[in-house]
């Protein structure tokens, strides 16, 4: 955008990465500009791994799961928990845990920090590090784990409506223009 045009990216996409999870689900962090994505690792079929890009570098890097997650095989999300990248996990029937990067880009900094099992989605967190989470009423809840209090917000919960994912909104008045020439 600061450049005022669009230009192709030269670095190539990892290749032993076959398929992304849920293009739109890409998660975008406070890590200096980087977005990333769930994708499929080719010679394991269904191994997960997250695909990360530097949109100032403009590349492309392969960052691991946690083992204990792979084991499990469910369905995962990413998010940004605490100002760090975050994993979500369904180990079970009703049962997930939340996985968090103490140090971004080391595999061996994941953390297992929540385990839950009081909701039936997650629909993203908050910069306060409270989790949007639908209910087994299909409520639309604002919970805090660390005080263990929930906020009934809506009604009736965006997942009936097709919803799979909520973002923080965050005003700023840094103004982005393209340069004058």
């Amino acid at each position: 955008m600061r450049k005022g045009s669009w230009e192709f990216i030269t670095q190539r996409f990892p290749s032993c990465v076959t398929e992304i999870f849920e293009p739109e689900g890409v998660c975008v962090d406070g890590h200096d500009g980087y977005l990333h994505w769930l994708g499929c690792i080719a010679e394991d079929g269904d191994r997960q791994t997250i695909v990360a890009f530097d949109l100032g570098l403009e590349t492309f890097i392969e960052m691991p799961l946690p083992d204990a997650i792979l084991e499990y095989r469910g369905p995962n999300s990413l998010g940004v928990l605490g100002g760090n990248l975050c994993v979500v996990t369904w180990v079970s029937d009703g049962v997930c845990e939340v996985w968090v990067m103490e140090e971004y880009g080391v595999a061996e900094s994941w953390v297992k920090c929540h385990v839950f099992s009081q909701f039936r989605c997650l629909f993203g967190f908050t910069s306060r590090n409270e989790l949007l989470i639908e209910d087994d009423d299909c409520h639309l809840v604002l919970y805090h784990p660390v005080a263990d209090k929930a906020k009934i917000l809506e009604k009736y919960c965006p997942g009936r409506f097709g919803a799979n994912k909520i973002v923080e909104y965050v005003d700023s008045l840094v103004w982005v223009a393209p340069n004058v020439r």
